[in-house]
């Protein structure tokens, strides 16, 4: 899978919003490649989506198509600022049922720089059974890793209360173990950022 992260001061987020569901529900179908995305304004107003293509190369044929141009200016025009795009080539996914997050009601977006992208997606990997285990209101994340040794990690949740509960109940040792060795490979400090009404699409091939 290859993601395309965008982000942008945001405008007009009901426009924001409207784009990204008339994307969806109209054209997502009958793209190349696409197989969905997670988006939304954060509470700093700033716009974030995360395009999932089957790879790099169709996500470069979809771009030049007429759908995805007008889908593009009407994302351009409700904003205010430039929009910065990352290109991700390595995507994990780490999910007991990955079409389940498409239920998620929060999304939390962390992004940051690591020292050591293999050793990060290997301390993660052997955790995750134990983690959705403990953390019953995560449906699973996403870690993307960028070109310049960033990386930005989508991790999706049930709801804001359902986190709020699970927060209150101690981490098992051995997870905070990993979870603290996997902060310990960050060169710079995290930024966390949360959607709490995100926008959750994936590709309904019926819709055509």
């Amino acid at each position: 899978m290859f993601l395309q992260i965008i982000q942008a001061p945001a405008g007009d987020a009901d426009a924001l919003r409207a784009a990204s569901y008339r994307w969806a529900d109209k054209l997502g179908s009958t793209s190349v490649g696409w197989l969905g995305c997670t988006g939304g304004v954060t509470e700093e107003g700033v716009f974030f989506t995360a395009e999932r293509f089957e790879s790099e190369q169709k996500m470069w044929v979809e771009s030049g198509r007429p759908g995805r141009r007008r889908w593009f200016s009407e994302i351009r025009a409700a904003l205010t600022g430039d929009p910065v795009f990352t290109n991700c080539r390595e995507v994990e996914v780490f999910a007991p049922d990955p079409t389940a997050i498409d239920k998620a009601g929060l999304v939390q977006i962390v992004q940051g720089r690591v020292r050591d992208a293999a050793l990060m997606r290997t301390l993660m990997r052997s955790m995750e059974k134990e983690m959705f285990l403990h953390r019953q209101d995560m449906l699973g994340s996403t870690l993307a890793f960028h070109p310049d040794d960033g990386y930005t990690h989508l991790l999706y949740f049930t709801s804001e209360d359902d986190v709020a509960d699970a927060e209150l109940r101690e981490t098992p040792p051995r997870i905070k173990s990993v979870m603290d060795a996997v902060y310990e490979l960050n060169i710079t400090m995290p930024s966390y950022h949360v959607l709490t009404s995100p926008w959750m699409h994936s590709r309904r091939e019926t819709d055509r």
